[in-house]
């Protein structure tokens, strides 16, 4: 019996900016409305029954591209089925490109500073303006 490995070979980012600035995301929800996209939330992601009006958007505009996001702070540089969201991007279609985040060695720190100022906001708010 035999076994036959693969290997892929892939360009990782751990930066979620260069990454995006590589690949050229879209994550602006005024941007993605004037190409006349729907159904995105805030922050760009398409939930996986937008994916035919986003491969109809980029069969149309051949600059652009989709980028699936593959799991935790994983997002590939390539169209992939079945997954649960997905992106626009106009930058490098280089389908070996893989963001990764959460293997940042400074994730967890912007992470805890992230948290702390979202909740030291809410407490401003809550204490009226009080500092």
């Amino acid at each position: 019996m035999g076994a036959r490995a693969r290997e892929d070979r892939i360009q990782l980012y751990v930066s979620y900016s260069d990454f995006n600035l590589r690949v050229g995301l879209i994550n602006n929800y005024y941007d993605l409305e004037s190409l006349g996209l729907k159904g995105h939330d805030f922050s760009g992601c398409f939930m996986c029954d937008d994916l035919p009006q986003l491969i109809k958007f980029c069969r149309e505009n051949r600059q652009y591209h989709v980028v699936s996001c593959d799991g935790p702070g994983r997002s590939v540089n390539r169209l992939i089925h079945g997954k649960d969201y997905y992106m626009l991007a106009n930058g490098d279609k280089d389908p070996a490109l893989v963001l990764n985040y959460l293997l940042d060695p400074n994730w967890p720190l912007s992470y805890e500073d992230g948290v702390s100022s979202a909740l030291a906001e809410l407490n401003d708010i809550k204490n009226g303006g009080k500092s």
